[in-house]
């Protein structure tokens, strides 16, 4: 008789789900952000990703990885709410993902605070659909 394992949670579970599903930015219009000088202070790109943060990064980007995100969101709050525009990626952003679901309880987080200051986003194709167009850009890091 074989034992079967039990069937593995995933690590959002132990989270509420988000309420909002925060608007998409392209590459495009975040390259261009992020060229134009006057924006290093209102834009920031939060890279969630954790074990598999290998390969490129956003130049300027900071990790915070999804799943230490919720728990800490309570002191991340003043500190990334200084930015008007919060870009959050992963590899992908695809739906329900790392990124989505971190842009979806900082958008929540800002809401029920009443801080209308800053807002989250979501990086369109996350990171793999940032290297497919600007890989050998000034603005892109490798490991």
């Amino acid at each position: 008789m074989t034992e079967s394992k039990p069937a593995e949670v995933p690590w959002y579970n132990a989270f509420p789900e988000p309420k909002c599903i925060p608007d998409g930015i392209s590459a495009e219009k975040l390259h261009s952000l992020l060229l134009e000088s006057t924006n290093l202070n209102n834009v920031l790109v939060v890279d969630v990703r954790r074990t598999d943060f290998e390969g490129s990064f956003i130049k300027g980007a900071i990790n915070l990885p999804a799943h230490s995100f919720y728990p800490t969101l309570h002191v991340l709050i003043p500190i990334l709410a200084r930015y008007q525009l919060v870009v959050f990626h992963c590899n992908s952003c695809k739906p329900g993902g790392r990124g989505p679901r971190t842009a979806g309880w900082y958008q929540d987080e800002l809401d029920r605070r009443g801080v209308t200051e800053s807002r989250a986003v979501i990086l369109e194709g996350g990171i793999k659909g940032w290297v497919e167009k600007y890989g050998n850009d000034e603005l892109t890091c490798k490991l």
